[in-house]
């Protein structure tokens, strides 16, 4: 009996350790000042959360704000929806938001573009911006390839582009992690916080408090994970990726996210803004909300370049082709125009003149329209367009400039094609 008691205790104890869940700090015992962050965060936290069932998993996140554009905010890994308080107290009177807690059943990333999805469509958000950070910037990414249609900008916080670099230094972690008991996982993750976290922001006390009350579990920390290292293949050089604005704010120090990989992020998005914060650590939109803020509102209210490009060729061109109107089609093209094109004598020059002449004698057209590539840089645009008549095509390259009454059109130069 006695032999069996040691090893019966041990077992016991195992067992115990097993059944505990992670702690969760109470952020108001931590943080003793009242001042306007937690003032914004007790006033945040008594809002009344929404349910949304999706595929069997349950989704809750808060929705509010007014304005005529939606802000997506997409947390990190140990992140939950009250992550963004300060920025929805920034922005929510003039844009709606949305801010989701990403369900501890959710272990990949076709399950949380359509728990997004479900939750886009149950608020009626009709074009977005995203905000997202850490894994929340990788599901962003996922989500410009995936639904890009539905997002006008997006911002990538302290993340990375997709790769392999993440699973194969954290591939034995991972399956460590996977027997050891929560409490003891929570621990690791508390040591982590002060060795690495709060250092990289400067022991801010207002991260130090707020971050242990998030909630924790294992299954959560490991299905999330699994979110992190999920691969997936696009191309962000597509027209339909390129025309989505982007804004990407990193932090020199961020202790999270190696260098190299804030490197391939800029490679990846070569055309999107950067703004770099100088020792901010991870969480700059935390313990330097009200810089990151200002950030974040001069990015998304500057004009975004190919909406009003793509406005100038569908709504004034095409559409002033399509009914033969020469007022639309003079505030598609600038007075000084050139149009191209090439026939069997020779490369022909076309005036605008001639041209809206021979719009008019052939009146109204049945066309469809279709933009196939384009590059707004250096204050100029240049964009393939597709016109398909009935039995025929026509392919236009435009180079379009701005001018004081917009963008316009200053070359065509066109094809007929098979």
């Amino acid at each position: 009996m006695k032999k069996l008691r040691w090893p019966l205790i041990i077992l016991l104890i195992l067992i115990i350790l097993y059944q505990i869940p992670a702690p969760q700090a109470d952020f108001f015992e931590l943080y003793q000042r009242q001042d306007q962050a937690a003032r914004q965060l007790r006033e945040f936290m008594q809002r009344p959360v929404k349910t949304l069932t999706v595929d069997g998993i349950t989704w809750r996140y808060l929705a509010g704000g007014q304005g005529a554009k939606t802000i997506l905010f997409l947390h990190g890994m140990g992140g939950a929806y009250n992550l963004w308080w300060q920025q929805v107290a920034a922005l929510q009177d003039r844009y709606r938001f949305i801010t989701y807690t990403l369900p501890e059943e959710v272990d990949n990333l076709d399950k949380a573009a359509a728990g997004i999805r479900a939750i886009l469509d149950e608020e009626k958000a009709g074009k977005i911006y995203l905000v997202g950070t850490s894994m929340g910037g990788y599901i962003a990414q996922y989500l410009l390839n995936v639904m890009p249609q539905r997002i006008e900008k997006a911002v990538l916080s302290n993340t990375f582009p997709p790769n392999k670099q993440i699973a194969v230094a954290n591939a034995g972690k991972a399956r460590a992690v996977k027997l050891m008991p929560e409490i003891l996982v929570a621990r690791l993750g508390a040591r982590q916080l002060q060795a690495k976290l709060l250092p990289a922001a400067q022991g801010d006390s207002l991260l130090a408090a707020f971050l242990p009350s998030l909630p924790f579990s294992k299954k959560r920390f490991l299905n999330r994970y699994r979110v992190v290292v999920d691969p997936f293949f696009d191309n962000p050089g597509s027209y339909a990726a390129r025309r989505i604005q982007k804004l990407i704010i990193e932090a020199d120090n961020d202790p999270l996210v190696e260098p190299d990989l804030r490197a391939r992020l800029k490679e990846r998005y070569a055309d999107a803004r950067v703004f770099t914060f100088h020792n901010a650590g991870h969480f700059p939109y935390i313990n330097r909300a009200a810089d990151y803020n200002a950030v974040l509102e001069a990015f998304l209210a500057s004009d975004n370049p190919y909406l009003a490009v793509e406005k100038v060729i569908y709504d004034n061109y095409a559409a002033g082709r399509r009914q033969a109107d020469t007022v639309l089609l003079n505030q598609a093209f600038a007075t000084q125009a050139v149009l191209n094109t090439n026939t069997a004598a020779g490369v022909v020059t076309i005036s605008l003149a001639d041209y809206l002449d021979k719009v008019v004698a052939d009146g109204p057209q049945q066309l469809e329209v279709h933009i196939l590539d384009g590059r707004v840089a250096h204050r100029m645009a240049d964009f393939r367009v597709a016109f398909d008549y009935p039995g025929k095509r026509y392919i236009d390259n435009l180079v379009l400039l701005p001018t004081d009454r917009g963008w316009r059109i200053v070359n065509k130069t066109f094809a007929s094609v098979k």
